[in-house]
């Protein structure tokens, strides 16, 4: 009986093993997924850069020295202190800007993006150190995320890299054995995985522990803070709203802590991704946190699998081509063999 026990287990073991190795080597994983996070990513970062540019040199170049004693600059050593300096003047500090706006452009396209993820990352997280008193919660996701990016594949698709791919005859730089680069790209979205579970379950578990969110008012208190409101009759329509607070909280608190079991079923995946792209556009635009939101659902974007991808691509092919979206596709001809002549 003992043995029995003990052969179940090592087979249960052993499968559990073998598909594991399947998925980490048997192709690459969220291709669509991962190059939706690229370009949102990189929109993310080109929209702050665009909206803080006129008061770059107050938030992060020569003229934020008037933060001092409140300034501290985080004290990280190279590479990340290799493109943006504390002793920068005001030409040097806005043409590394551009720079950095530049790259951002480039990783949005998918334009060699193994090399400019990388310079993006260090770029960003160097001009982020000079000040972190003006980051919030995005730029930290930003570059936490870049990091990850930096070992996965995230322009196999709608990108200048997969069109450059395509062309007959191309050959990569550095060849590589096909294996590796599929473990390092599932590896990589495994990490982006386990980052965003840790988010929401913190997050949500953090909340938990307080009684306003125990209570269902836990959204009421956010909404009243009036630096956090761009449009504050908006945020007063939804916190007089006794009902939707309420709902809101507990679901927010719920979908957070449960994320990761929510997904492993289609229908609470669906609720689950919807709910939490709700919270994010609703934090957008009653927060005023644009670029958080716009990061936490550009991570949240490798959750849908690719046959969904491709199911809008061909919904959205269909409505431009002005035929119903619930026609099918016509299939495509066969070919007719000839009739062979009889010797």
């Amino acid at each position: 009986m003992i043995g029995e026990a003990i052969r179940l287990v090592t087979g249960a073991v052993g499968r559990t093993v073998d598909a594991g190795e399947r998925w980490l080597f048997d192709g690459k994983k969220a291709t669509y997924g991962l190059a939706a996070m690229r370009i949102l990513i990189g929109v993310a970062v080109l929209g702050s850069l665009t909206v803080n540019f006129a008061d770059r040199h107050y938030v992060w170049g020569p003229g934020a020295r008037w933060l001092t004693p409140w300034l501290t600059v985080d004290e990280y050593g190279f590479p990340f202190t290799w493109v943006f300096g504390q002793d920068d003047g005001t030409t040097a500090f806005t043409l590394k800007y551009l720079l950095l706006a530049a790259l951002a452009v480039a990783f949005t396209l998918g334009w060699r993006t193994r090399v400019v993820t990388p310079l993006l990352m260090i770029s960003i997280a160097g001009l982020m150190r000079l000040n972190p008193l003006a980051d919030d919660a995005g730029d930290n996701i930003v570059r936490i995320m870049l990091l990850f990016l930096c070992f996965a594949d995230t322009s196999m698709r709608w990108s200048l890299d997969a069109r450059r791919r395509a062309r007959p005859g191309y050959r990569p730089l550095v060849p590589t054995p096909p294996w590796v680069g599929t473990l390092f790209h599932n590896v990589a979205l495994m990490a982006v995985a386990t980052q965003v579970f840790m988010i929401y379950m913190t997050s949500g578990l953090s909340k938990v522990q307080g009684s306003m969110w125990q209570e269902g008012v836990g959204l009421y208190y956010p909404l009243r803070i009036g630096q956090y409101a761009p449009w504050p009759g908006l945020n007063e329509l939804v916190y007089t709203n006794g009902v939707f607070v309420t709902i809101g909280s507990y679901v927010t608190v719920f979908v957070q802590v449960l994320f990761p079991l929510l997904l492993l079923r289609r229908g609470t995946r669906v609720l689950a991704l919807l709910a939490i792209f709700a919270m994010h556009i609703g934090i957008a635009v009653t927060m005023a946190l644009p670029w958080f939101s716009l990061a936490m659902i550009a991570a949240d974007m490798v959750f849908m699998r690719d046959d969904t991808y491709r199911a809008l691509i061909r919904w959205a092919r269909r409505s431009r081509r002005g035929r119903p979206p619930s026609d099918p596709e016509p299939e495509p001809a066969r070919a007719v063999a000839e009739p062979r002549p009889v010797p």
